[in-house]
């Protein structure tokens, strides 16, 4: 489970003198508590106000041998009426220009490696790795934006791939979750409310927890079955 941001990377600001990197920590910390109490084993790539570099979070997460990793994010947008959640999985190209425009935001903190010929061959590897599990990165994607379309008050805006380095270097299948826009007042005043992110974090967990009950394995790895 990975909380967007931290440290000197704030994220986004947004309304009511939210931050993203915050929000998003919370929100992981909610996530974590659902996810455990129907059996899963979580590890959190942050758990205080820590940057760690974009490419070092995926690494964790296969240290660990993890069966999914869901990064977790705050959308935010110039017009502040913007409203929804989006679920994303990689794409190895630019995407659209939407997309595109989220995941330079995202993607604006420090990756963290070092531009050497040996780390140019360590991202090729790391993209042919993502590239094995697009087919159930969209299936997860899928599983959890069909749960947050349910949020009270969040307008269904689709499952979309882009660029974002903090998923090309996962060896299992990945998502990045933009669970509302901060920069919308509205739905910044859901973000201060704790029971909000218990029901953001229920979604999220019953995405997941679907995910695996239709059979969304892959063969190197093996799932909680569902309860």
């Amino acid at each position: 489970m990975d909380a967007g941001h931290g440290g000197d990377d704030t994220g986004a600001k947004g309304a009511l003198q939210l931050r993203e990197k915050d929000v998003a920590l919370a929100l992981a910390k909610a996530l974590a508590e659902q996810l455990r109490g129907v059996g899963f084993e979580v590890l959190l790539t942050r758990s205080d106000d820590t940057f760690i570099p974009l490419w070092d979070r995926a690494r964790l997460a296969n240290e660990a041998g993890a069966d999914l990793f869901v990064s977790l994010h705050l959308n935010s947008s110039k017009s502040r009426i913007a409203k929804g959640s989006e679920v994303f999985f990689l794409s190895l190209d630019a995407g659209d220009a939407d997309a595109a425009g989220v995941a330079a935001l995202e993607n604006g903190g420090s990756a963290g490696t070092p531009a050497t010929p040996d780390s140019v061959v360590a991202s090729i590897l790391d993209d042919l790795a993502q590239k094995a599990y697009l087919q159930d990165s969209e299936r997860l994607a899928v599983a959890i934006q069909n749960q947050l379309n349910r949020l009270g008050g969040i307008k269904e805006r689709g499952v979309k791939q882009a660029p974002f380095v903090v998923l090309r270097g996962a060896a299992m299948p990945a998502v990045l979750v933009e669970t509302v826009f901060i920069s919308n007042p509205k739905e910044a005043a859901k973000l201060k409310d704790p029971a909000f992110l218990k029901s953001a974090a229920e979604s999220i967990t019953r995405g997941v927890r679907n995910y695996f009950a239709s059979g969304g394995l892959t063969s190197k790895r093996k799932a909680i079955a569902a309860k």
